[in-house]
């Protein structure tokens, strides 16, 4: 009985697809640029910009959608954004800093949460991209919206009716489930800047969202959306959701 039941098992592992691991990563891409708008008068202002963005082995399982994507990203912001802000505010100091956290690695899916922060004259700026990545059906250079994390929109759907359904479903579902969230804890936690006409304005959780180390969404609001001043330190404010309290509802 136990040889059956070896034998068996190992028959049951053999048919399985073996599960990858975690995605390697090697060496960031990064760069720290800094110009002087001209040298000789340190007063016409300088312009800085650095980036840091995962880089990982496109040759891994699931690695080459990921790889893709910011090697776009990249040259996107070297050929537009980088020049289009010196340019736009030459003979003044100005400075960006691009910083990410990873915050799912796992068989399914890889995560990052991107942070910017941006120093303009009379104006700062931090914003927040979280962007989700299919290791098992994903697109080269595309990111997954929550309707695809669900399981209730195929990448490859191409039906546009059902796409905008299936988006609008669960983006009023997610928007309902945070409200709850918000009212639950505003004795905690200062919501005074939210409403649910904001939610319906500036929060879109098909997109406004990152996976933590389970591969359940966390949904965010970007501070200035929602603070008329916003206090230097200020975080993201998150709602984290499991996916099964949300596939419950639908």
């Amino acid at each position: 009985m136990k040889r059956f039941l070896s034998i068996f098992m190992i028959f049951i592992l053999s048919v399985l697809p073996a599960l990858a691991d975690p995605l390697p990563l090697l060496d960031d891409y990064a760069e720290d640029i800094v110009i002087p708008y001209d040298e000789s008068d340190p007063s016409a202002g300088v312009f800085s910009y650095s980036y840091r963005y995962p880089h990982v082995d496109e040759n891994a399982e699931g690695g080459m959608g990921v790889y893709v994507f910011f090697s776009e990203l990249l040259d996107y912001e070297n050929e537009f954004i980088i020049p289009m802000i010196q340019d736009a505010y030459e003979g003044s100091d100005t400075s960006t800093v691009v910083t990410y956290t990873i915050t799912c690695n796992n068989d399914d899916y890889f995560s990052v949460l991107i942070r910017t922060e941006k120093n303009i004259p009379d104006h700062s700026q931090v914003t927040w991209k979280g962007h989700v990545f299919s290791r098992t059906n994903g697109m080269n250079g595309a990111t997954y919206s929550l309707p695809m994390v669900l399981g209730i929109l195929s990448p490859d759907e191409n039906d546009e009716w059902l796409q905008e359904y299936q988006t609008e479903k669960v983006e009023t579902l997610v928007r309902q489930m945070v409200w709850s969230m918000i009212e639950e804890n505003a004795d905690s936690v200062d919501y005074s800047g939210i409403s649910e006409e904001t939610l319906a304005a500036s929060f879109f959780p098909s997109e406004d969202f990152y996976l933590d180390d389970n591969g359940d969404p966390v949904f965010y609001l970007q501070p200035y959306d929602i603070l008329d001043e916003v206090p230097e330190g200020t975080d993201l404010f998150t709602f984290p959701i499991t996916l099964e309290d949300i596939l419950d509802e639908l």
